[in-house]
């Protein structure tokens, strides 16, 4: 009996898939925005608007600077390093300080410490200029209450001193050159360049004070040292610092530039640094315009959706009723 060769099983036919969209070209999405132009030609103008009316209202800020150079010659000089290094060791036991106006760090530091800084700014005038907006001059009363304020709405010391570190002083040193760039922002441009040039004269002159107090306390402390002590090689020693804390004290009594030498003082500003109004009511309007833009393919993408659903039930809803015969799986003899 021959065998009967089955047939050859045909392949599966190749799946189907469905041509992928094409991606929006530049011409489509010109097409899209300006189908929908009205977001855009509304809300750009609009926040343009809304632009002007804030920088208008914002403060006109004006930036005193001067230009300083740090006094080297009682830091350091050739003798005097020397006879640091000769007696620093007996000096540091007796708590003495053989520099002279120290580091330009230090004084920077001085500069925007709160015990400098507080007699400064905490006057009423000070108060006045910090706070333009919360004084009324009619009555003679400050306006805003906050929670860190007493009853009279004043100020407290260390709001002044937050204020005028954080939004008017700038401070800068110049790592290659050495020079130091001291500027304040004020609204008064006058008064900007006066406290400038003030603060400066303060810092030398706190400074050369702290220096000379500093000197006469330890030629008073060395001096008590030099008649106690009998040993040759003390004494010697005792002489190099007294001769050291003298020139000290000589130098803080001398020089009122002790420790900042005014290269450039401040002028009076013409111009202000901020607010800039025109950048302002630009990107104001560019902010609009790309909300504007957003909302045009956010309606684009909403309205193509509400196209593409309703083609998709009339075949949901064939295929729900087309309901195939069953088939007859009885096996007749």
């Amino acid at each position: 009996m021959n065998e009967v060769n089955p047939s050859p099983q045909p392949y599966p036919p190749y799946p189907y898939y469905p041509q992928e969209e094409d991606e929006l070209s530049l011409i489509d999405l010109w097409n899209i925005v300006w189908k929908r132009k009205w977001p855009w030609l509304v809300f750009g103008p609009l926040f343009g608007i809304f632009g002007v009316f804030y920088a208008l209202n914002q403060t006109e800020i004006y930036r005193a600077e001067a230009t300083l150079a740090p006094n080297s010659e009682e830091k350091s000089g050739g003798g005097l390093s020397a006879l640091a290094g000769q007696f620093g060791g007996l000096a540091s036991m007796a708590g003495l300080n053989l520099g002279g106006g120290g580091s330009t760090e230090t004084a920077i530091a001085t500069l925007k410490s709160r015990q400098f800084l507080t007699p400064f700014i905490t006057t009423e005038t000070s108060l006045k200029a910090l706070f333009p907006k919360e004084w009324d001059e009619e009555t003679k009363a400050w306006t805003v209450a906050k929670e860190r304020r007493n009853d009279s709405n004043t100020p407290t010391d260390l709001e002044a001193y937050e204020f005028f570190t954080k939004n008017s002083l700038k401070v800068s040193e110049d790592k290659k050159s050495g020079l130091v760039t001291l500027a304040v922002e004020l609204p008064d441009p006058k008064l900007a360049a006066e406290w400038t040039n003030q603060l400066v004269g303060k810092l030398n002159s706190h400074l050369r004070q702290q220096a000379k107090i500093e000197s006469e306390r330890n030629l008073a402390y060395l001096n008590d040292q030099l008649s106690d002590t009998r040993v040759l090689e003390i004494r010697e020693a005792l002489y190099g610092l007294i001769e050291n804390q003298t020139k000290n004290a000589m130098l803080a009594n001398a020089k009122e530039e002790y420790a900042f030498k005014v290269i450039d003082p401040a002028v009076v500003p013409e111009l202000r640094v901020r607010p800039k109004r025109s950048l302002i009511v630009i990107a104001s309007g560019m902010l609009g315009g790309f909300f504007g833009l957003f909302l045009c393919f956010v309606f684009h993408f909403v309205d193509t959706a509400k196209k593409t659903k309703p083609s998709l039930q009339p075949a949901s809803k064939h295929s729900a009723n087309h309901i195939e015969p069953a088939k007859d799986t009885t096996k007749h003899d």
